[in-house]
């Protein structure tokens, strides 16, 4: 039957367990409840087990109803720790940075779920919540007055450098993938060829200027994700100077 030839190629792909983070700006929208979507949509999407990684004080686990007592466990088995919310399993990892190394290795190690999503919090121009030298998609939140934070972030993952794949969404993102294509194209080669700094949701006069609508975001960021998990270039073309970013 084909649900079962499906289900069989899932089981021998190489694949293997793909990390997805969401990272808000300083003056973006609620990324906890992007996240949750994200998660409930990639279950959908691709069939296989998604695990919510509970990353911000326990934020998403409290809006459920489900939080546990503990935190999660390095000495336990992962999936003894995942508590099932909805169609998506939750673990609680309170403080944890986005793309941890323990959690992303015991959840490959079990190998019972497709996606690890974190719900990794805030960062700034000079701070980010995350491991840098974990492979892993990030989806940035960017608000009306993000695009120097997104920049400084893209600058910080191009120095490391950091394997991640980058996609920007929001009121700025135009203006963030605008500054670090003019400024980091030339002087750190790496950018290029392992970040994808990306808009979607604000441009006329398909959508309404500026908006960061769940359902369109979620739709072209799963397509991404399922599209090749492998750190590309995406960059689309721009006449007008970088400068502008912080000029608006």
């Amino acid at each position: 039957m084909p649900h079962q030839a499906q289900g069989l190629r899932r089981l021998f792909s190489s694949q293997g367990t793909r990390v997805v983070s969401v990272l808000a700006g300083p003056t973006a929208a609620d990324e906890g409840e992007f996240a949750q979507a994200l998660a409930n949509r990639l279950s959908r999407e691709d069939g296989r087990p998604v695990w919510l990684v509970d990353a911000v004080a326990g934020r998403i686990a409290d809006r459920l109803g489900c939080r546990p007592l503990l935190p999660w466990r390095a000495d336990l088995a992962l999936s003894r720790q995942v508590i099932r919310a909805g169609a998506c399993g939750l673990i609680h990892a309170p403080g944890v940075l986005a793309g941890d190394a323990a959690l992303v290795r015991a959840a490959g190690d079990s190998r019972a779920c497709g996606f690890l999503l974190f719900d990794g919090g805030r960062f700034t121009t000079t701070r980010a919540p995350l491991d840098r030298f974990t492979p892993q998609t990030l989806v940035v939140l960017l608000g009306k007055r993000d695009a120097e934070a997104g920049y400084a972030l893209a600058k910080a993952l191009a120095a490391t450098p950091s394997p991640s794949r980058l996609l920007f969404l929001g009121e700025t993102a135009d203006r963030a993938a605008r500054a670090t294509r003019h400024f980091l194209n030339q002087t750190a080669e790496v950018c290029q060829a392992r970040a994808e700094v990306c808009q979607i949701d604000n441009r006329r006069p398909e959508t309404s200027s500026n908006t960061l609508t769940i359902g369109p975001n979620l739709t072209w960021v799963v397509s991404r994700i399922m599209q090749n998990d492998q750190p590309k270039v995406a960059h689309g073309g721009c006449s007008n100077s970088a400068e502008e970013v912080y000029q608006r």
